[in-house]
């Protein structure tokens, strides 16, 4: 018995054991959030966002072409019209990437508070269960002692009815 619970002691200090519990929680989290997934939404948004700002640009373009065919002399107002073209895709541009930004930040900052209480629950969960164990080996010990030793049992009752009798003045 005392061989197993060197042993359990041995595993329970190591940092392997904890190397593996850790591995275990950071498997269940990604598992249970699936950040690759999140991830992959949000960059595949930002992908349509792009391409939909490329196909809004190239038909800008294209109504240029058209405007200049069909109006020669009002080169000014299609010069504007490609100005804020560009100005809208820019700052849909700089939109997207500041949203994506936003959105990353979120997300890495959920994972670490799940990972932080996470944390907190299996390390109670240690401590309950070392306190235990601490409470068993101890409740055997002196049993063992008490066992090898009549004398002390006799000593322990006889303190016992002397606190009683103190107890009860």
């Amino acid at each position: 018995m005392d061989l197993i619970l060197h042993i359990w002691n041995k595993i329970v200090s190591t940092n392997t054991f904890n190397f593996i519990v850790m591995a275990v929680l950071l498997y269940w989290i990604f598992k249970k959030v699936d950040i690759m997934k999140l991830l992959e939404n949000s960059r595949q948004k930002v992908i349509d966002s792009i391409e939909t700002s490329k196909a809004e640009k190239a038909l800008a373009h294209k109504r240029l072409a058209d405007a200049n065919e069909q109006v020669k002399n009002l080169d000014k107002e299609v010069a504007e019209q490609l100005s804020l073209a560009e100005k809208q895709g820019d700052d849909l541009s700089r939109n997207i990437l500041a949203d994506k930004e936003k959105r990353i930040t979120s997300i890495e900052e959920n994972v670490g508070r799940a990972i932080h209480s996470e944390e907190k629950t299996i390390s109670a969960r240690l401590t309950r269960k070392t306190a235990q164990a601490a409470v068993l080996t101890a409740e055997n010990h002196i049993k063992n002692v008490l066992k090898n030793s009549p004398q002390m049992h006799n000593r322990y009752i006889e303190e016992s009815i002397a606190e009683l009798d103190r107890i009860q003045l």
